[in-house]
C-alpha cells in the first residue's frame, strides 16, 4: 500500500517530507515517479490532469490537498472512490484576515488617496465605519461561515446566503434563487466564498450584478469560474460595481492580455487569500489514510453529487 502526490502546486517535496514525519513506514512517491501504480491506495492531490484517478487500479481515496474539490473532475470521479477535503482553522483565519483587509482598504479609501497622492493632491473623503457598513457573504460553510461570523463579532451588520438555512449568531440567513435578491439588496460588500458547483458557476453575471445597489464592492475568494468576466466590467463601467478585489480567476496566473490588469477599479491577487498550511493539514491528511487502512470513516468527505 503506497500513496501518490498528484500535485501541481510545486510543494510536493514539502508534503512528502511532512507525511513521512507521521508515516515512516509507508512508500510516498511523486506523480508520475511511482513505483508500482497497483499499490497506491490513496492519492493526494491538488489540480491533476484529467483522468488521472485511472492510472491507479487499486485506488481508494482521493484526498484534496485544499479546501475545495472542483480541481479533482469530481463528476468522473468513480463512485466507489471516496472523496475528502481539507478543513484547517488557519485556512479559515487567513480567509477571514484577506477579506477584512479588503474591506478597510475601500471602507476608508486608501485606493483613491493613494491615486490622489501621485497627483499631490490633498482630498479628505468621506468614509464608513463598521458599525454603518452591511456585507453579504455568499456560502455559509466552514470558510464562509466562520467569515461571516468574525465580522459579526466586529460589528458589520450581515447577511448571508447559501443552499440551505444556517443558523449562525447575528448573521440573516438567505436561501435558494429566490432568496439570492433579498440578500444583496441592501449591502455594501459581496463576499463570494460559494463552492463551484453546476448551480454556482457563473452566478456573478450581469443579472446578479443587477439586483446589487449601486456602487456595491465585489470581493471573489471563491473560485474564478464564479464570475462572468465580461460582465464584471460592464458593471464597473457602468458603476453598479464600484470596485472589485479578485483573488480567483478562471485562468491562472491571469494572462497578460486580460482587461482586468487595466481595470483602476479592480484589485488582482494571486490565489493567495487562504493557503493550505501544510504543517498542520498533514494531520487530517495522515489519519485519513490510517482511517482508510483500519475501513473506519474518513474525515470530511465530501457529496460527488453535491460538489462539496
Amino acid at each position: 500500500m503506497s500513496i501518490a502526490l498528484i500535485l501541481n502546486s510545486g510543494r510536493a517535496e514539502e508534503w512528502k517530507l511532512e507525511i513521512n514525519k507521521h508515516l515512516p513506514e509507508t512508500r510516498v512517491e511523486i506523480y508520475p515517479d511511482i513505483q508500482n501504480y497497483d499499490e497506491v491506495e490513496f492519492a493526494l492531490c491538488w489540480k491533476p490532469e484529467a483522468g488521472y484517478y485511472a492510472h491507479f487500479p487499486n485506488l481508494k481515496v482521493i484526498q484534496s490537498g485544499g479546501a475545495g474539490i472542483d480541481h479533482l473532475f469530481p463528476k468522473s470521479i468513480p463512485s466507489h472512490i471516496h472523496t475528502c477535503r481539507i478543513v484547517d482553522p488557519m485556512l479559515k483565519s487567513d480567509m477571514f484576515e484577506h477579506v477584512l483587509t479588503c474591506v478597510m482598504h475601500s471602507m476608508k479609501n486608501f485606493s483613491a488617496y493613494a491615486r490622489e497622492q501621485r497627483k499631490k493632491h490633498w482630498h479628505p473623503l468621506v468614509y464608513k465605519s463598521i458599525g454603518q457598513t452591511y456585507i453579504t457573504v455568499l456560502g455559509l460553510g466552514e470558510i464562509g461561515g466562520y467569515v461571516a461570523e468574525r465580522l459579526v463579532e466586529l460589528g458589520f451588520k450581515v447577511n448571508g446566503w447559501s443552499n440551505s438555512p444556517k443558523n449562525i449568531q447575528g448573521v440573516i440567513s438567505f436561501t435558494g434563487i429566490e432568496g439570492l435578491s433579498s440578500a444583496v439588496e441592501q449591502t455594501d460588500f459581496i463576499v463570494n466564498v460559494l463552492p463551484l458547483t453546476d448551480a454556482t458557476s457563473g452566478i456573478l453575471n450581469h443579472q446578479f450584478f443587477s439586483l446589487c445597489p449601486k456602487g456595491t464592492v465585489l470581493l471573489n475568494v471563491g473560485r474564478g469560474d464564479h464570475l462572468v468576466d465580461d460582465d464584471l466590467i460592464e458593471a464597473i463601467d457602468k458603476g453598479q460595481i464600484a470596485d472589485a478585489y479578485l483573488d480567483v480567476f478562471q485562468q491562472e496566473p491571469l494572462p497578460q492580455e486580460h482587461p482586468f490588469w487595466n481595470c483602476s477599479s479592480i484589485f488582482i491577487t494571486p490565489h493567495v487569500a487562504s493557503r493550505t498550511n501544510i504543517g498542520s493539514s498533514v494531520l487530517q491528511v495522515v489519519d485519513n489514510y490510517r482511517r482508510m487502512a483500519a475501513g473506519q470513516p474518513l474525515l470530511n468527505e465530501v457529496s460527488l453529487k453535491k460538489g462539496y
